[in-house]
């Protein structure tokens, strides 16, 4: 679950938090115009949401309408659905009418049933559904194939959201319904990863279906207009909104008054911004960030020298250097792979505590000791192998000064302990290229989905916790990650002793989100958090908070006191998109 240039919980509405300018002057310019900062440039992203080179994560989510919404409490709802009923393994979701696109063409189950449906026919096998059944314009059925939670059944609801119209992909689902095996549906996979639909395609075709319709776009800014036929229309009197992409000067926008909210991030330095900006609500938020390791280098293959590396460098530092860059974060105390604001629900506390438990500062010699004992000394400074092969690690993270300059920190850090590094942050198509798997260290986000549940972590997918495919004939996966492998039977145990316990992370992930009750859920849960505080397949260094912040002088915002529930991902967008922010 990541996005296109968007931040964290950032103060002010820092790198890639959302804000917005009330005209072109902020404050007491136009004010039927609400502005605020997301995404990328759109001139550099794409909009067909299965092929992940440039595709618009974060700037699609404001002009596609959401099924579902995970929200901090553990419940999720729809305001969309007229009704989600769950019998035995079919949940029914009904879907209602008057919606309509931005080109007048009606929103129908059809264009969600046939997305869900390319979604499970890429790999039958491994998807927990059954099947899907269109029963009519309005009813889609989704059967799992084994016996799931209601809240788990839910779940697969989140996330998604209608933005597959019919008539650009039926003709897909149509030649995976045709093919004979798996051969011809990777084909048709192929093709259609390879497809796109740029934001000039977009907004020509009026592909949209959210409150905001684009009218105008270039590099700089993007301009909609309320959509009079949406059913949220009359809740808002804000005619226009400007969407300014994030940037190194999000925060001055914001300081300078050029902002009227943050779609997300909320500030800690109130001095540093006018008076008429305040924050509107403050949340626990689900989302960390994390550096991969990739098991495929010599060196990070050996557990001992992950275990120095994450002893090495200080978490807090790091977590500070992004919050220099305006986030709102703090260093993760203990690797579970989970956001700690649900570890009492799903492990307990007795459980947690008797993790293992790496430096959140730097320990130099506890990293010592540790690539002592996996046989490596100093030579010239740099640790080497007993094989005579220094350990030099590649890092791979974006370009933008929020991921840039925390990856600049823990390379730096690694240099003065004695491992070389090159680091290398790269700009547009960064997911492609992480998804190479040429690099030693990659940053990326840490959570899968907008929910706060173990599944959102362990998704087996490189946003949350990666394995890889069981499948795939190898032993191991993209990051060599083994697919069998053995952890002590001891919470807590550093090494292996007797037996063990031998595990399968990538099955126990992909068994996750079907799990038959909560307490089959905690069990996996309490399993595969075993496994990443024993193995380390990354290194999460933060997590990160969230809420939102408006300008009070000309606009009204919901704060999470009333009838509108906004305690999910991204509030301030939460509000935008519905119609609650108004004017004063």
């Amino acid at each position: 679950m990541g996005g296109d240039g968007s931040g964290g919980g950032q103060s002010g509405g820092g790198t890639g938090s959302g804000s917005g300018t009330s005209g072109d002057s902020g404050g007491g310019g136009s004010e039927e115009r609400l502005d605020f900062v997301g995404g990328r440039q759109p001139t550099q992203i794409q909009f067909n949401k299965w092929n992940l080179a440039n595709f618009g994560h974060t700037f699609s989510t404001y002009f596609w309408t959401p099924v579902a919404t995970a929200y901090s409490d553990g419940t999720i709802a729809s305001d969309f659905l007229e009704d989600i009923s769950i019998e035995g393994k079919e949940m029914t979701l009904t879907f209602p009418t008057g919606w309509t696109y931005w080109n007048g063409k009606a929103v129908k189950a059809k264009d969600y049933y046939i997305g869900s449906e390319i979604d499970r026919l890429q790999d039958p096998e491994s998807s927990n559904y059954a099947g899907h059944e269109l029963v009519d314009e309005r009813t889609i059925k989704r059967t799992f194939k084994n016996a799931v939670t209601p809240s788990l059944m839910k779940a697969s609801l989140v996330g998604t959201a209608v933005n597959t119209p019919r008539w650009i992909f039926e003709e897909y689902l149509t030649r995976y319904e045709e093919a004979s095996g798996s051969d011809e549906r990777d084909a048709v996979t192929q093709e259609l990863l390879k497809m796109t639909i740029s934001t000039q395609q977009f907004v020509d075709e009026g592909l949209g279906n959210g409150l905001y319709e684009i009218t105008q776009f270039n590099s700089a800014e993007t301009i909609t207009q309320k959509y009079e036929d949406h059913p949220y229309a009359d809740r808002t009197d804000i005619e226009q909104t400007r969407i300014v992409p994030v940037g190194d000067n999000t925060d001055s926008l914001a300081t300078s008054d050029k902002l009227d909210m943050a779609v997300f991030g909320y500030i800690t330095e109130p001095q540093r911004y006018p008076e008429n900006i305040k924050n509107q609500f403050k949340l626990n938020w689900f989302r960390t960030q994390k550096f991969i390791l990739n098991w495929k280098n010599e060196h990070l293959a050996n557990r001992s020298v992950r275990r120095a590396l994450i002893s090495a460098i200080d978490l807090e530092a790091i977590t500070a250097a992004a919050v220099q860059a305006a986030y709102v974060a703090e260093p993760t105390q203990v690797q579970t792979g989970l956001r700690s604001s649900i570890h009492e629900e799903y492990l307990g506390q007795e459980f947690v505590d008797q993790l293992i438990k790496y430096p959140v500062n730097a320990d130099t010699e506890a990293a010592a000791q540790y690539m002592e004992q996996a046989g490596y000394s100093k030579q010239g400074g740099t640790w080497t192998s007993s094989e005579g092969s220094a350990v030099s690690l590649d890092i791979l993270t974006r370009d933008n000064i929020g991921q840039a300059q925390p990856s600049k920190y823990l390379s730096d850090q690694l240099n003065q302990f004695g491992i070389e590094t090159n680091l290398n942050a790269v700009g547009d198509n960064y997911y492609t290229k992480l998804q190479e798997w040429n690099f030693d260290l990659g940053w990326v986000w840490h959570v899968a989905k907008a929910l706060w549940h173990p599944t959102a972590y362990y998704s087996n997918d490189f946003y949350g916790v990666l394995a890889g495919d069981p499948s795939s004939g190898g032993e191991t996966g993209p990051t060599g990650v083994p697919f069998e492998t053995t952890i002590p039977n001891q919470v807590g145990a550093k090494s292996v002793s007797g037996n063990g316990q031998s595990i399968q992370p990538a099955k126990l992930m992909n068994d996750l989100p079907a799990s038959t009750s909560k307490e089959q859920v905690k069990d996996r849960t309490k399993t595969l958090v075993q496994w990443f505080n024993y193995d380390l397949p990354a290194i999460v260094y933060m997590q990160e908070n969230s809420g939102y912040w408006g300008d009070e002088a000309n606009f009204s915002f919901p704060d999470g006191t009333g009838e509108h529930k906004i305690d999910a991902n991204n509030p301030g967008q939460h509000a935008w998109m519905r119609g609650w922010v108004t004017q004063k």
